[in-house]
């Protein structure tokens, strides 16, 4: 008897049809995909005896939910998508390439949807119509994460399929340094942590030729978390004014290594401040809003 390794495992993922070896996405954890099938309940009365509930397996309306972690990685060179580009659009994200200078992903309600193949040594199993959420978060001192929260359609039995050959993401990921240029405000806070959130409203359609999710909505969100200095209490006085403020997060500066996050409105929505270690630090929860429609916030690959 031969065991399944699950450190074999590959994901492969693409928005133009089927993935093939090329669309490998390299991730920071093993992808694990476990499918969930439509159960119908019904009763069947007439013989007299109570517990006549019984179900029925729809096995064609079979879903899966999962996570894809993803370190955050530089594209490499100035104007050309980074490998997780294909999610990102899953994400209801568009795409603008400018040629040897950036490209861009700002928020777009459409109805890209995704298909994925997760291979788990020699099995795979096909996941199509995704559609997801996805969270951008870093902390000091340690890489800068993407955790891809995606839904789709797929069969309760993998396929029997050696795993492709593929070239992994070898680009420089991106780290949270003590220099990383943050701003609120346009001014400089003593950062600890930053967590956004796409906060994707995803929606299910199941009909007669059509099996797929999409986005009807979003609300992105953005924690910080900063230590505070002494009489400065400007995250009440904006709690209480209602005024907007932009943040930016710059990482990375040299051509082909840089990101660039940036929510031009954000309102403060939580604030709380707790003791860390002997220094007061504080929390401060942002809806990023939107001023002229779907420029609430921006990734920049430069």
């Amino acid at each position: 008897m031969s065991n399944q390794l699950t450190d074999k495992n590959t994901f492969l993922f693409s928005t133009g049809g089927t993935p093939v070896s090329t669309d490998v996405i390299t991730t920071s954890e093993k992808v694990i995909v476990n499918p969930k099938s439509n159960a119908i309940e019904y009763k069947d009365y007439g013989n007299g005896a109570g517990g006549n509930t019984k179900t029925y397996t729809n096995d064609d309306y079979t879903t899966a939910d999962f996570k894809v972690p993803v370190d955050a990685k530089a594209s490499g060179t100035a104007g050309v998508a980074p490998r997780i580009a294909e999610l990102l659009k899953a994400c209801s994200l568009k795409e603008t390439i400018n040629a040897g200078t950036d490209v861009i992903y700002t928020p777009e309600l459409g109805s890209i949807s995704g298909t994925a193949k997760a291979y788990v040594d020699g099995e795979v199993r096909e996941i199509t119509g995704i559609a997801g959420n996805v969270s951008f978060s870093g902390e000091l001192g340690s890489f800068v994460k993407f955790s891809f929260d995606v839904k789709g359609f797929t069969t309760l039995s993998p396929e029997l399929e050696n795993n492709p050959i593929v070239t992994l993401d070898l680009n420089e990921k991106l780290l949270v340094k003590s220099a990383t240029a943050i701003t609120f405000a346009g001014n400089s806070i003593n950062l600890k942590s930053f967590e956004f959130n796409t906060g994707n409203e995803i929606k299910e359609t199941y009909a007669t030729g059509l099996k797929e999710y999409y986005v009807q909505d979003f609300k992105p969100t953005i924690k910080i978390k900063a230590v505070k200095t002494k009489s400065n209490n400007d995250h009440w006085t904006e709690l209480k004014s209602n005024s907007l403020k932009e943040i930016v997060i710059n990482l990375g500066t040299e051509s082909g290594k840089k990101l660039v996050f940036k929510a031009p409105k954000c309102n403060a929505s939580d604030v709380s401040e707790n003791d860390e270690d002997g220094k007061m630090i504080y929390e401060k929860t942002l809806l990023c809003q939107s001023n002229l429609g779907n420029d609430n916030y921006s990734l920049t690959y430069k």
